[in-house]
């Protein structure tokens, strides 16, 4: 770009056109506008440039560079992948909306290598939030009121290698629950009414309730009822016992699932096991995760719905942040009412 300072009584001609204003301009007498800052100079803005009462500074552009807008709008369109809608420009930057409900997935390492590249922004809300449609999840822009195109061809040869943001729908699926722990009719209202609560949420409903006691002639039986009913995900609940004779995990094996994990770097849910069945995923839950919104399970249901795989090495990674605190309170799903609130 080549700078200009054009002062009052200098030529306003073609020359002119497509110049871009470095700052505003303001009426002599200070009460308005004549012209906002990053404005490209068309016949009208000439106009009103002429009227401008003390010098203005003027970037030309040379060939081979864009205007901020062209370019923050190639950079949104790079970065926003499945899920995501492009909104703006607002404030000189492109904002990136959830079209839907579901679980955000931001490649960190792919905003950050993008965020190398001088003059070009990305910034983002953390990874694997839950989201609602129209939430603002990201934003895009372009520093400098003019850039180089080989700039933001770089950035978009970046998001060519994977999807730098993406909204994963929730699929509806159908939870099976196997009861291990006695419990009062009031006791088991309560958990029902909160684990509709959530399923609800993500568009899945609750099949079958199955009671057992901790007995492997009652828990194989009705883990394969379960099994066979066609629920595609099975939860235990008050079953997070350390104890390697306790009758759950013999059941397990007898079944044909393979624990993935037991104990995870979470609090609360530091008791946590995952195991598969036919690729069926089976979990145990403890008191807390029946009841409480702020627990490990929380932090699972969002991936387990959205499709994405979970592992060992997922479960793993949770250590990090794995303090579930009231200031994480931004991780867990809005259960109930649009705000998060209960209702």
């Amino acid at each position: 770009m080549k700078p200009l300072a054009w002062r009052p009584g200098d030529p306003v001609g073609p020359s002119l056109l497509g110049a871009v204003l470095a700052h505003n301009v303001r009426t002599a007498d200070d009460k308005r506008f004549l012209l906002k800052k990053g404005v490209r100079l068309d016949a009208a803005a000439l106009e009103r440039l002429a009227q401008a009462p003390s010098t203005v500074h003027l970037l030309l552009p040379e060939p081979g560079e864009l205007h901020e807008d062209e370019a923050g709008l190639r950079l949104a369109r790079a970065v926003a992948g499945p899920g995501v809608r492009i909104q703006g420009p607002i404030g000189a930057q492109y904002r990136l909306l959830a079209e839907q409900r579901g679980l955000l997935r931001v490649d960190a390492d792919l905003v950050r290598a993008i965020d190398q590249v001088e003059g070009l922004t990305v910034f983002t809300r953390f990874d694997e939030q839950p989201v609602e449609a129209g939430d603002l999840v990201a934003a895009a822009k372009c520093t400098p009121f003019l850039i180089a195109e080989e700039s933001v061809a770089r950035a978009e040869e970046l998001a060519r290698v994977r999807p730098v943001l993406r909204v994963l729908a929730y699929r509806p699926r159908r939870v099976g629950v196997l009861l291990l722990e006695k419990v009062g009719p009031d006791t088991r209202e309560r958990f029902v009414e909160v684990l509709r609560l959530k399923l609800g949420y993500f568009g899945s409903s609750l099949g079958e309730l199955v009671e057992a006691r901790q007995d492997e002639a009652e828990i194989v039986p009705a883990l394969r009822r379960l099994l066979a009913g066609g629920h595609e995900v099975i939860m235990l609940a008050g079953a997070s016992s350390l104890d390697p004779l306790e009758p759950l995990f013999p059941s397990l094996r007898a079944i044909g699932a393979q624990i993935e994990k037991h104990g995870t770097p979470v609090h609360p849910g530091s008791l946590f096991w995952l195991a598969y069945a036919d690729q069926r995923p089976l979990f145990g839950l403890s008191s807390c995760e029946m009841f409480s919104h702020r627990t490990i399970l929380d932090l699972v249901l969002p991936r387990l719905f959205a499709g994405e795989p979970i592992g060992r090495d997922d479960l793993a990674r949770l250590g990090h942040g794995g303090m579930l605190g009231r200031e994480m309170a931004f991780r867990f799903p809005p259960y109930g009412t649009r705000d998060g609130s209960e209702g």
